[in-house]
């Protein structure tokens, strides 16, 4: 964690300590209207780096002691009902010393925002329901199958589909690495490597990448399988039309029918029916051989 700790997080004008809870005992601010005293007790918890969710349980004060005028930048989601620019990330990370590493590190950067965390995945779902983070830091579970059935939670209807989930973990083989992707999470990477690296890797899944850090090893292939793929068709000699390449790309970057349809603005049968049609052309018989295939002729970009 020698990586993750050795950086603190750099002081702001908007950085503040946890205060009390009632805004009426914060000391006297740059007032901006009758409202500031509210604003300045919702970013001290906001701005707490051990709770970021806990400030928005002010919004439960009664309607007329809320901001009117002023309108917070926090970016969450019931401050002020608008978004921000920054990349908003949730921490599902379940030893506290990682969390607080994290944090650290992400705090450097103005452009990114931790808005919540949490160290119990029984909670997790809700938690990301209500901040509606961009990006999903998901720590390492007892196995990769219990962190998948994970991923598919957090962006499940219940919870923040939209979110980009990136497993704290590393992908041993590229079998291991096509399966987070079919899952759903846009890649992984383990806790040890560089504060740069790892600032790297949540800005380019936030703006819809893979990543894979490191690289994981080839997965060991018996020499038939190898003589089979060798033999599959290449990507110049199949039919595809324009349609079933976009549709591939994008099952190769792990979104489901569902979400392609919204990226292609396509109904979901459609995607379907260009989905089948592209697996009968490349000779592929189910999803995960279709996106290991879209990446091994560099459709996933």
């Amino acid at each position: 964690m020698a990586a993750l700790t050795g950086r603190s997080a750099p002081s702001t004008a908007r950085s503040h300590r946890a205060g009390p809870r009632r805004y009426p005992h914060l000391g006297a601010g740059p007032a901006v209207g009758a409202e500031a005293p509210y604003v300045q007790a919702l970013h001290a918890e906001i701005d707490n780096p051990l709770d970021l969710i806990a400030g928005h349980q002010l919004l439960t004060e009664p309607a007329g002691r809320r901001p009117t005028t002023q309108q917070c930048d926090c970016g969450h989601p019931v401050c002020g009902g608008h978004r921000t620019d920054r990349t908003r990330i949730f921490l599902m990370e379940r030893h506290p010393v990682a969390s607080a590493g994290l944090r650290s590190v992400l705090a450097t950067v103005p452009g990114l925002a931790v808005v919540g965390s949490t160290g119990d995945p029984a909670g997790a779902v809700a938690a990301v329901r209500r901040v509606r983070p961009d990006v999903i830091l998901l720590g390492r579970g007892a196995s990769l199958g219990d962190d998948l059935a994970m991923v598919a939670a957090l962006r499940g209807p219940d919870g923040a589909p939209e979110a980009r989930v990136l497993l704290l973990r590393r992908a041993e083989s590229t079998t291991e690495a096509g399966r987070i992707l079919l899952a759903g999470a846009s890649g992984c990477f383990p806790l040890d490597l560089s504060e740069d690296r790892i600032i790297g890797a949540v800005q380019l899944a936030a703006a819809g990448g893979s990543v894979f850090l490191p690289a994981p090893p080839p997965a060991r292939v018996h020499p038939a399988s190898l003589a089979g793929q060798a033999a599959e068709p290449p990507l110049q000699q199949v039919g595809l039309t324009g349609r079933e390449r976009d549709v591939l790309a994008q099952l190769a970057r792990g979104l489901s029918n569902a979400e392609i349809g919204r990226e292609l603005a396509l109904a979901e049968a459609t995607v379907k029916k260009h989905l089948t049609q592209a697996m009968r052309k490349i000779g592929q018989s189910d999803r995960l051989r279709a996106a290991l295939y879209a990446h091994r002729h560099g459709l996933a970009g």
